[in-house]
């Protein structure tokens, strides 16, 4: 994407960056229009019961990260239901 970089316009540089997280909160008496992030396409949301706040995420502050895995977790075939992978299945193959 580098090589690419030059062609942005400065609108679409700042749209490509990092920026503040938002938390959107469920809000039924509070009907709101939700402008659309793609205008071209795709119209904006009527009657949006939801509203939205910024929201820092958490830091490390004072906490150490432990790197890895926790002792006793189940991988693989032992993982708990969710998202089966192919080791799931049965498979012949020359």
């Amino acid at each position: 994407m580098k090589s690419r970089e030059h062609r942005l316009t400065p609108e679409e540089r700042r749209r490509n960056g990092f920026g503040t997280s938002t938390k959107f909160i469920f809000s039924p008496g509070e009907s709101t229009v939700y402008p659309s992030s793609l205008p071209d396409f795709f119209p904006p949301i009527y009657r949006c019961t939801c509203k939205m706040e910024s929201f820092d995420l958490p830091t490390l502050d004072g906490l150490h990260l432990v790197p890895g895995l926790c002792e006793g977790v189940c991988l693989g075939a032992k993982a708990p239901a969710g998202f089966p992978l192919w080791v799931h299945y049965p498979t012949q193959h020359n």
